[in-house]
């Protein structure tokens, strides 16, 4: 009976000693630090937008440009934390675009009259695949023509493979493509550089410069109907672009990239479009059948677009 009293006094005794060693329980922090976000990022952009001028591929395709998109960027394999060689992205874009109202076109010779809309729905897809000194995509791109150049056969529909190159050198970036429109059997190289100027944590200035170079460019336009353009009435009789072979126009501007909430970018621009070697040599061509030549003239203009990513 004495060594169990015993024995159960020295196990309290650890016991206690234990306790007093480890001293009392921590406690619970007032503060507790909050979990990291979860990136909810979806990688889809929507967008709005106005121009002054429709400008495509350095042809002024008409006034009061109104048009609405959405893209997404996708990351498929690599990425941050995966591996070094690089990441393999889907890319796709859904835009829509219609010059505002009608425009009343008058041909000189014939007295001709009408009212010419457009509209033009263009959706693309593309597998891009970051080298880290560039970035190389290779897409597929479908253009649906409608208004009234669908409806009196002036304009096909396209779809172009294309290949695209993207790259900096210091601040300064670069954006090449090839495009072969195997539908209208042509082809359209473009360099784009541009540089951002941060002025505020919200506020950059983004100058840019494009320039064009076709090879049997017809814009989409159908051969054999001697096409016009928007804010150019073409009779029956009466050329137009139906194959040109050189460079095209110099297309250069301003953009003002505005950041108004975390996920809302607006950004106005202005731009003037330059036609140059074979594309301003149609000038001429249309003048002598009476038709106006403003979409190969130069020509000042400007637009906005909102874009709210998701």
């Amino acid at each position: 009976m004495k060594w169990n009293a015993l024995l159960k006094t020295l196990g309290f005794m650890s016991l206690a000693a234990t306790s007093a060693v480890a001293g009392p329980s921590a406690p619970a922090p007032k503060n507790p630090i909050a979990p990291a976000p979860v990136d909810d990022d979806l990688g889809i952009t929507a967008s709005i937008g106005y121009d002054s001028r429709y400008v495509w591929r350095g042809l002024n395709f008409g006034p009061n440009w109104v048009r609405a998109g959405i893209s997404g960027t996708h990351t498929l394999v690599g990425g941050t934390g995966e591996d070094n060689a690089g990441s393999t992205s889907l890319l796709w874009d859904v835009q829509y675009g219609s010059i505002a109202g009608s425009n009343l076109i008058t041909n000189t010779r014939s007295n001709v009259q009408n009212n010419f809309t457009y509209e033009r729905l263009q959706v693309s897809a593309a597998l891009a695949h970051d080298f880290g000194p560039a970035t190389v995509s290779l897409g597929y791109r479908y253009y649906q023509n409608m208004g009234a150049f669908d409806t009196l056969g002036l304009m096909n529909a396209a779809q172009e493979a294309y290949l695209g190159l993207a790259t900096a050198l210091g601040p300064v970036n670069f954006y090449s493509t090839a495009n072969y429109d195997f539908v209208n059997f042509t082809w359209y190289f473009d360099l784009t550089a541009s540089s951002t100027i941060k002025v505020t944590d919200s506020i950059s200035i983004v100058p840019f410069a494009t320039m064009g170079y076709g090879h049997k460019m017809s814009w989409q336009f159908a051969r054999g109907r001697n096409a016009g353009l928007a804010n150019t009435w073409v009779g029956p009789n009466s050329t137009g672009p139906n194959s040109v072979t050189g460079f095209t126009a110099v297309t250069t501007g301003v953009r003002f990239p505005i950041k108004v909430s975390s996920r809302a970018t607006l950004t106005p621009y202005i731009a003037v479009n330059v036609p140059i070697g074979a594309t301003a040599n149609l000038a001429s061509n249309v003048r002598y059948n009476g038709a106006p030549d403003s979409p190969y003239k130069s020509v000042l203009y400007g637009g906005v677009t909102l874009s709210i990513s998701f």
